[in-house]
């Protein structure tokens, strides 16, 4: 497993959401370097987009195993529908999590009076131990925490930072996550500082949404528990992955704009994952037979009765042949979307070390 001694940066992909004329999103993780900080596999960012313009979030039914989906917006409205009954409006300031677990599908669409559409979404593996666990779906909303140059809301784990003026922001989410994991909106004003205490046991992420910042970590490996470790600039859009161990994060927000950045952090996953298309799972296999039992209920490629449910879903997920894995969905609602094509070759498993040559 590898580990980071020095600031990694993770530059943005554009990705077209929902086809070549769907809204862009920004990738910044998985990654070469890296496909894991905690259990955090994925990273979308989006907008500040005009609804009016791209059409918006346009995303019908589609499956998910093995992860959990995380959605926060900072501007605009999404509903959100799954296959376990759920169907809910999603706005600034909720934390919406959906764990898919064995098996789940979900629609997502941005509401029709909504101009503007600003947000990221995120998963994050599930353990191997709880991977065909129940699904569950649920929204929160954090209370925003401030000083006079500072603000949070702690979607996920705990926070606790100073700010220059010695006044302290600290909270901790009410959800429980199958796996330790933090996720926490930061706003510092233009030309100020935070110190930001962190867990050296956990890795780190810090994703700029606007702004730029200059990072210091504190209590890193070649630092010491008092001393100054590595440093790094990061400009918006950009995901930087923290030094290993360390127990501080000195947060500066550089002269100009205002800064607002996504803190993600976790324990260790400590196993590699196969992700593919929207599956997370463990071997090649398991893939194959996901991809094929999805299209078969949905009504595409081949029939149900030969496409089955993979044996590990079946045992650990205790579903039987005639389920339907990915669960029933309202009627008279958009046509699902098909699975693309597997590639020829293997997939191959990516974790902390990144993604295969």
């Amino acid at each position: 497993m590898s580990s980071f001694e020095d600031f990694v940066l993770l530059e943005p992909r554009a990705v077209p959401l929902g086809g070549p004329r769907g809204m862009t999103v920004h990738r910044t993780l998985p990654a070469r370097r890296t496909s894991l900080i905690g259990a955090w596999c994925f990273v979308d960012h989006f907008g500040p987009d005009d609804v009016s313009a791209s059409g918006g979030m346009q995303v019908a039914r589609h499956p998910h195993t093995g992860l959990a989906t995380v959605s926060w917006l900072f501007e605009g409205a999404i509903t959100h529908r799954d296959s376990i009954g759920s169907h809910a409006l999603v706005r600034p300031g909720d934390v919406d999590i959906m764990v898919a677990g064995s098996g789940i599908t979900h629609s997502e669409f941005s509401v029709a009076d909504a101009t503007i559409l600003h947000g990221v979404q995120l998963w994050y593996a599930l353990p191997d131990r709880v991977r065909f666990r129940d699904q569950h779906f649920e929204v929160s909303t954090p209370t925003e925490i401030g000083t006079a140059d500072a603000r949070a809301r702690v979607g996920l784990g705990s926070f606790r930072a100073v700010a220059e003026d010695g006044d302290v922001l600290e909270d901790r989410s009410e959800v429980r996550t199958d796996t330790a994991l933090s996720m926490v909106q930061v706003d510092l004003r233009a030309g100020s500082t935070l110190r930001i205490d962190l867990d050296p046991g956990h890795e780190y992420g810090l994703l700029v949404d606007r702004g730029a910042a200059r990072l210091r970590s504190v209590g890193s490996p070649d630092g010491g528990p008092d001393g100054d470790g590595r440093e790094t600039s990061i400009a918006d859009r950009e995901l930087v992955v923290l030094p290993d161990g360390a127990a501080q994060l000195v947060l500066s927000a550089e002269d100009g704009e205002d800064l607002r950045a996504m803190l993600l952090g976790g324990e260790p996953l400590g196993e590699d994952i196969i992700m593919w298309w929207n599956f997370v799972g463990r071997t090649h296999e398991e893939i194959v037979q996901f991809r094929a039992r999805y299209q078969a209920e949905i009504g595409v490629e081949l029939p149900l009765e030969e496409a089955p449910i993979a044996d590990i879903a079946r045992e650990r997920g205790g579903l039987a042949e005639p389920d339907e894995q990915f669960g029933p969905f309202p009627a008279h609602t958009p046509d699902a979307i098909p699975a693309p094509r597997l590639p020829n070759g293997r997939l191959r498993s990516r974790g902390r070390h990144g993604l295969p040559e």
